[in-house]
């Protein structure tokens, strides 16, 4: 290089130049240097000082637009701030001066004021006003997204990111021109394994274990691209090696990084000679140990990213790798969250947008036609989340007019069309669901001939859109409609003639016996369209006229009260379908349901798949009557899921808790009441009364006020006739259980009556005599099991456990051994005092076991969970030796521990199996041991919670285990609430457990939260502690951080009516509370009580913005539901607060719509005022 290029250029100097006072010498802090060194650390200098000044024109640059509308709307209050703070700042400034020139003489100060003049850049504007008040803050920052740059002085972090009072460190990064940041954890790297921020390469190439090599430039970048050629393809290291690092830094203090002091915490200065040794010594060792300790520090979802990643690379069209990396996004965007902390706002949109660029990537890919399908409609569900309503609308049509055959694209188009409140209406939906039904319908019979497979597929989707069909007729209000479409489905299935072979042929028989009026299923007296085809002459005649009752006026003189009584009492006598002669009916036309209204409504299946679509209609039915089914698949739906008794609870009691003033913890039982609830069905949970979880009851308040619910009469007498005349013995146990509650006296008829059909059927002498016990009648109970035990047949082990389960609760231990052992030897005496003997309790233990291992090999499932059960009361009932036998203080109590070691070893078999559903019953009996054992004496609190931890490990969504799990912690007082934590858990985008464990990783599925989850979380929000408390303590936000959890979840709550009508009466009671504490007396002082009154006026406001906001957002959602739109009547605190305006307007867009409206608003009104006047 020549002197002329390392010579510094001369600033040219003009007339008005004037030379600034020369900075000191600080040659004496300066290590000596070469003449060579001199020149090279000088044209570094240079070179970085323009950088600098680069990097300094564009920054104003891209800033002189922002700062030009600043000066325009901040110039007035910024002068007079000047103004007014001049002469004080002046005078500051002087004085600051003087000091700064009394310090100039020590080389330490002169070392710090060079360092500041040299990187202090130069404002725009020169002023002596260092400070400044801004009253009206800085109106662009919405605009550009943050403040203005070039008026952010110079700083520094201390502590390398270190945050206080958190475990984790402060990382920024930029995004285009914005900074963020992100708070991390211990141990986690830049380079983490995530797909945020451009990391994933770093990860890859660690994980892969390429060392990396890095590239020496040469003085211009000569040998930059030799180096480049010699670097391994599959890895460039981006960060400069650490020599190259410390030999661009200057050794200067005053170029950015200052020197470590003696005192200071880092230790002692090196040298950089000693670290170069030490680099050189340890860099080796580094490079290999660098892929292990990176791999430790991963998560296992990081760790499963990686391995996808290059699954997906050497295979692009392995579709299953997608999906899994795709719903793995979900864990890896949480990992970097604090805890506790939700996905929320502009985080979801970016959440989505990385997915949908990920599907979209995919789908070039996708050659099976399912998962394309799969992917098409992740797609449109990440870009609801994105993209606007037309967009949206754009995309779904395209993507369908692609996909004409696709069902799941179909459904979810459907779902998007619901709940679009501006292109909705009533007569157009109904017409999309009927033409589907039709086309599928059309395709059956040509399938049931030909392929089987492909014809269960299309009764399973002609059930389903079936389904869609009734339950949206009933919620938008036509009722009758819908209870006649189910009428003439179930007798065309399930009362056909034996000669009916074909729709087309029987149709006109089927529609004289329609029109005959004569009664129909789930009527009175009803035998069925085969009888009346076979003997016409002995069917009974059609029911009687039904009148109607009168109107019940209330008494008020607000017309939109009045109208919205009327409307709900002639709802409620619009439950069935009427006849020509009932009264009322030229009134409302809709009352009365003829053939050609239901006959494109209709379902029919072949006689080849006849018996089994059977079950399935009566699953659908069961959906239909807002009940719970078997599956409860039901549950992973919001526009057919049943409603939840626990929550429907929760809410009744919805102002009715008063403060407690007890500092002592009150521990109330569990919530039994779960109908509606996710658990695995038993016998138990049927018929066990009011000390167990009821997995049906009887229905409360909240529905029973319900526009449109199905009459309960009717749905009884339904499954009595299919169970008794059509021959539906699975149903028999459930019809029990339902008849059991609404009338527990007619129950033992009931029972017998299904006894005489079905006197072999071990099930139903069982729940008899669960009934009896459950009513107070025990001897009667035991001379029930007592005769069906003596018929000694296969599967009477269950009679069994119930008998043992009688003496257990009544706290004969004793007794219920000896009971368990003549299940085994029927020649023991139960009525003597002695216990079993040794040998007898080896047998009883040998014959469980190898009854229980055989049915599990033979695939009797349910053979092999009585014998599980039996098993288990065994050890509790017999082992009294052992380490744990000291804890059994009670006589009612056993050996908890051996019984449990003997559940789990059987139910860690069952999981290996992968039978998921008796897995989780054998555990729910654990759960019933476990709460026994902790109710009739003293136990290990923290046993309980590790056993009931360890089932909501496995099954995170059974409401039963997270019921005793928060009755377990009442009584405990902790800072961190265990309970919300694992619901917050459980409520993950995955079914699972979060990739804890490894079997885990490599099946992480996206699978829809079951509402009852969500459910479960308001629920113990509601009732946590005394209940609903005064409005702005902790439980009123984090009971409505509840509710929009669920109703922001589009997958599970967003489109469920039951959540959004619980989230409006919550809200309603919010702002009844906030009403009466603003009208209630303050403090004596008038300044007190004039703040007390702002104070709570603003409460009151703002509740009632939140009830507002939440009724139209859910009109929004669910614009087909008629109870929805009544809330706006049935709540007193909208009906109050609405003007008349926004109520008429509520009636006028039901109208509108095309919802079903009995009284007519209109001509209603027009009377009232005629009356009024």
């Amino acid at each position: 290089m020549s002197s002329n290029e390392v010579k510094r250029r001369a600033v040219p100097k003009f007339t008005s130049f004037a030379p600034a006072t020369p900075a000191p010498e600080v040659d004496s802090v300066k290590q000596p240097s070469t003449d060579q060194g001199s020149s090279k650390d000088q044209e570094k200098d240079d070179r970085e000082r323009r950088h600098r000044h680069r990097d300094h024109d564009r920054d104003r640059h891209r800033d002189s637009d922002r700062e030009r509308e600043r000066k325009t709307e901040g110039r007035r209050g910024r002068e007079k701030d000047r103004d007014r703070h001049h002469d004080r700042h002046h005078s500051r400034h002087n004085e600051r001066d003087r000091h700064h020139r009394r310090r100039s003489a020590s080389p330490a100060s002169q070392l710090k004021e060079n360092h500041s003049s040299r990187h202090e850049p130069s404002p725009p504007i020169q002023s002596n006003n260092v400070f400044y008040f801004d009253k009206k803050e800085d109106p662009l920052i919405w605009r550009y997204g943050g403040n203005e740059r070039s008026k952010i002085p110079s700083y520094r972090r201390f502590g390398a990111g270190k945050v206080i009072g958190s475990p984790g460190y402060l990382s920024t990064y930029f995004e285009g021109s914005k900074e963020l940041f992100t708070i991390r954890g211990l141990g986690e790297g830049r380079g983490s394994g995530s797909v945020f921020r451009d990391k994933i390469l770093m990860s890859w190439a660690r994980a892969k274990g390429a060392k990396a090599k890095h590239i020496k430039s040469g003085v211009n970048g000569e040998n930059g691209a030799s180096a480049a050629e010699d670097v391994d393809g599959d890895f460039i290291s981006l960060e400069p090696p650490r020599k190259r690092q410390r030999a661009e830094k200057s050794s200067e203090p005053g170029d950015g990084e200052m020197t470590p002091d003696y005192r200071s915490i880092y230790g002692k200065a090196k040298s950089e000679d000693e670290e170069s040794d030490a680099d050189e010594t340890s860099s080796d060792s580094e490079s290999e140990d660098k892929v292990g300790s990176h791999l430790l520090d991963m998560s296992a979802a990081k760790k499963r990213s990686l391995e996808l990643h290059r699954q997906i690379k050497n295979s692009p069209g392995d579709t299953k790798s997608w999906l899994e990396l795709i719903a793995l996004q979900d864990t890896l965007f949480r990992e970097h969250q604090l805890e506790g902390q939700s996905i929320m706002g502009v985080q979801v949109k970016a959440l989505a947008e990385l997915k949908l660029s990920l599907y979209e990537e995919a789908l070039p890919h996708a050659t099976d036609i399912s998962l394309k399908d799969t992917l098409l409609d992740g797609m449109m569900r990440e870009g609801e989340k994105v993209w606007d309503p037309k967009q949206l609308a754009k995309r779904w049509e395209e993507i369908t007019k692609a996909n004409p055959d696709s069902f799941l694209l179909w459904v979810s188009q459907l779902n998007f069309e619901l709940s679009q409140v501006a292109t909705f209406t009533y007569d157009e939906m109904k017409n999309v669901m009927m033409t589907k039904l039709q086309s599928l319908s059309q395709a059956l019979p040509a399938a049931a001939s030909s392929d089987g497979n492909k014809a269960a597929t299309l009764c399973s989707q002609l059930i389903y859109v079936f389904i869609r069909l009734t339950c949206y007729l009933r919620d938008s209000g036509y009722v009758e409609l819908a209870v006649a479409t189910w009428q003439a489905t179930l007798e065309l299935n399930f009362c056909r003639p034996s000669n009916a072979s074909d729709i087309r042929s029987v149709m006109e028989d089927f529609a004289d016996f329609w029109e005959s009026e004569v009664p129909r299923i789930g009527e009175k007296d009803a035998k069925g369209w085969r009888h009346f085809v076979k003997d016409i002459d002995d069917m009974a005649d059609p029911p009687e006229a039904v009148t109607r009752n009168p109107p019940r006026t209330p008494q008020t003189r607000d017309p939109f009260k009045t109208w919205a009584s009327l409307e709900r009492q002639q709802a409620s006598e619009a439950t069935m379908p009427a006849r020509t002669l009932d009264e009322g009916t030229d009134d409302d036309p809709f009352r009365i349901v003829m053939f050609s209204d239901i006959k494109d409504l209709l379902l029919w299946f072949p006689v080849q798949v006849l018996s089994q679509a059977q079950p399935q209609l009566v699953e659908a039915l069961l959906t239909f009557c807002r009940l719970p089914t078997r599956s409860n698949s039901a549950l992973k739906d919001p526009f057919i899921a049943p409603p939840g008794q626990a929550f429907d609870s929760a809410m009744n009691q919805l102002g009715r808790h008063e403060a407690s003033t007890s500092v002592e913890i009150e521990r109330k039982p569990p919530l039994f009441g779960q109908q509606g609830g996710n658990m695995a069905l038993s016998q138990e949970l049927l018929f066990s009364g009011q000390d167990w979880f009821q997995y049906l009851g009887q229905r409360s308040a909240f529905s029973q006020e319900a526009d449109g619910e199905v009459d309960l009469g009717w749905v009884l007498e339904t499954l009595r006739y299919l169970v008794l005349g059509c021959g539906v013995e699975q149903l028999a146990e459930y019809y029990l259980a339902l008849a059991w509650p609404h009338e527990p006296s007619g129950a033992k008829k009931v029972a017998k009556g299904l006894l005489k059909k079905y006197s072999s059927n071990m099930k139903l002498y069982n729940a008899y005599a669960m009934i009896e016990y459950a009513n107070g009648n025990a001897d009667m109970a035991e001379k029930v099991l007592l005769s069906a035990t003596s018929q000694n047949a296969v599967d009477s082990q269950i009679l069994w456990n119930t008998w043992v389960w009688m003496h257990l609760k009544a706290g004969r231990n004793q007794l219920a051994l000896l009971r368990l052992l003549s299940s085994v030897d029927s020649t023991i005496d139960v009525k003597s005092s002695s216990s079993g003997s040794p040998a007898l309790l080896l047998k009883a233990r040998s014959h469980f076991s190898t009854k229980r291992d055989y049915s599990l090999s033979s695939y009797r499932l349910e053979s092999a969970l009585q014998y599980a059960e039996s098993f288990a009361l065994l050890e509790y009932l017999s082992t009294t030796s052992g380490e744990n036998s000291s804890s059994t203080k009670s006589p009612s109590q056993g050996n908890i521990a051996s019984a449990l070691a003997n559940i789990q070893s059987f139910a860690t078999e069952l999981h290996s199996l992968g039978h998921q559903i008796p897995h989780e019953r054998l555990l729910q009996t654990a759960a019933c041991l476990l709460y026994h054992h902790a109710t009739h004496g003293p136990y290990k609190p923290s046993t309980l919670r590790q056993h009931l931890h360890n089932f909501i490990h496995l099954f995170p969504h059974n409401t039963m285990f997270l019921s005793l799990l928060a009755w377990a912690e009442q009584s405990t007082l902790r800072v961190n609430d265990p309970v919300r934590s694992i619901v917050r858990e459980s409520l993950s985008s995955f079914s699972g457990n979060e990739f804890t464990r490894p079997e885990d990783i490599h099946t992480a599925v996206h699978v829809p939260i079951p509402i009852s989850t969500y459910r479960f979380a308001i629920e113990y929000e509601l009732l946590s502690g005394a209940g609903l408390r005064q409005p702005g303590t902790a439980t009123i936000h984090s009971t409505k951080a509840a509710f929009e959890a669920a109703v922001s979840d589009p997958a599970a709550c967003k489109y469920s009516v039951d959540i959004w009508i619980g989230y409006i009466r919550f809200l309603r009671q919010v702002y009844l509370q906030a009403l009466s504490l603003s009208s209630s007396g303050f403090s004596a002082k008038t300044g007190a009580r004039e703040s007390g009154k702002k104070k709570t006026d603003a409460q009151t406001a703002s509740a009632l913005k939140s009830l507002k906001d939440v009724f139209y957002r859910a009109v929004a959602a669910c614009p087909w539901s008629k109870r929805l739109y009544m809330e706006a009547f049935s709540s007193e605190a909208l009906v109050n607060e609405l003007s008349s305006g926004e109520l008429r307007a509520v009636v006028g867009t039901m109208v509108a719509k095309g919802l079903r409206v009995h009284v007519d608003f209109d001509g209603f009104e027009r009377k009232w005022k005629e009356k009024e006047e």
